[in-house]
C-alpha cells in the first residue's frame, strides 16, 4: 500500500511541470506557451567576403549611331612644287686645246649625305692623229667618282693622218657616298687606260658647251 502515496506525489509534480514549463520554437527562435525571453546577444562576427562570380555574356552590338552634321568647308591650300637641286655651268666657244688636265669647273652645293650626284656633260670633242685615244672624265673635289665606278668618256681614231672631226659628245653618269657640302665638279682630259699615243685633244670648239650637276634622292 506504501507504493500509492509516491503515485500521487509524480502524478501531481508531472502536472506542475506541464503547468509551468518553457520552450522555443526551433523554427524562429520565439517563445511559446509561457517561456519568458531572454536579453538579445551582441552582434555576431562579420563573414568573409564570398568568391567572385563568373563574367557575363557580353551583350548584342548596338544600332550604328546618327550621322553627324556637315562640318564647315575648309580653306583654300597652296599647291605645292617640288624643288630640284640643280646647277648648269655653260661656255660659249672654250676651243680649249689641253691634251692634259682640267678643262672647265662647275661648283655645286650638295644638301643631303644620302643623295647622288647626276653628273652631265654635252659638248664639243676632238681627237687629231692616225692612231691614238684620248679620255675625259670627272672629278669631285679633285678625286673621281668611286662609288660606283669612274664617269667617263673616250675617243679613239685609227684612220687618215690630220683628218679633223669635230664631234657633240654626252658623258653622263651617277655617283654615291657623296657628302654634304660645297663640291667642285670638273671635266678633265687625259690618256686613256690602253695608251695609243699622245693624240691632239680639243674640247668646245666653236659651240656651246655645258657640265649639269643635279642631286637624286635615290630609293
Amino acid at each position: 500500500m506504501a507504493l500509492y502515496p509516491w503515485l500521487v506525489v509524480l502524478i501531481l509534480f508531472g502536472m506542475t511541470f506541464i503547468q509551468t514549463g518553457h520552450c522555443q520554437s526551433v523554427t524562429n527562435g520565439q517563445c511559446c506557451g509561457s517561456c519568458v525571453a531572454g536579453p538579445q546577444g551582441p552582434p555576431g562576427i562579420p563573414g568573409n567576403n564570398g568568391i567572385p562570380g563568373n563574367n557575363g555574356v557580353p551583350g548584342n552590338h548596338g544600332n550604328p549611331g546618327r550621322d553627324g552634321a556637315k562640318g564647315e568647308q575648309g580653306n583654300s591650300g597652296t599647291m605645292a612644287t617640288a624643288t630640284r637641286n640643280v646647277q648648269q655651268c655653260s661656255w660659249s666657244s672654250m676651243n680649249n686645246d689641253a691634251d692634259f688636265g682640267k678643262i672647265v669647273e662647275c661648283p655645286f652645293n650638295k644638301a643631303s649625305s644620302t643623295s647622288a650626284l647626276r653628273l652631265t656633260w654635252n659638248g664639243d670633242l676632238r681627237v687629231l692623229s692616225i692612231n691614238s685615244c684620248k679620255r675625259w672624265f670627272f672629278t669631285l673635289n679633285g678625286a673621281e667618282c668611286s662609288h660606283p665606278a669612274p664617269i667617263e668618256g673616250i675617243m679613239h681614231t685609227n684612220g687618215v693622218a690630220n683628218m679633223i672631226i669635230h664631234r657633240v659628245s654626252t658623258i653622263d653618269g651617277l655617283c654615291y657616298n657623296l657628302p654634304a657640302g660645297p663640291v667642285t665638279v670638273a671635266l678633265n682630259v687625259g690618256a686613256c687606260a690602253e695608251n695609243r699615243g699622245s693624240g691632239d685633244a680639243y674640247t668646245g670648239w666653236n659651240s656651246h658647251s655645258r657640265i649639269i650637276v643635279e642631286e637624286m634622292e635615290i630609293n
